[in-house]
């Protein structure tokens, strides 16, 4: 089975990156703790509003498993305020580094 990435795009309301990067500490306790997770990385971009969430799984079910977690439905209400757009690519790897 293929393994899995998300990459998610958020863009900040004016000034609040800084805000918006803080509502997902929690997350990467919660990610780590899952199996199947392998990359889960926040970035904050070189655009002042601008961050983006990097995430791989081992496969479908250990994606699904995260994106169907309590943690993360509970976060979206927490990013709203802070969020102007957002928006997200999934798809299957297809060749990595050894």
């Amino acid at each position: 089975m293929a393994k899995r990435v998300m990459i998610a795009t958020m863009k900040a309301n004016p000034g609040q990156r800084d805000e918006l990067l803080a509502q997902f500490v929690d997350m990467f306790a919660v990610a780590n703790a899952e199996a199947g997770t392998e990359i889960y990385t926040l970035v904050a971009g070189d655009d002042a509003d601008t961050i983006y969430m990097i995430e791989q799984y081992a496969d479908q079910s250990s994606m699904d498993a995260h994106m169907g977690s309590e943690t993360l439905a509970a976060l979206y209400p927490k990013i709203g305020p802070f969020m102007a757009d957002g928006g997200a690519v999934m798809g299957s790897v297809h060749s990595e580094l050894d």
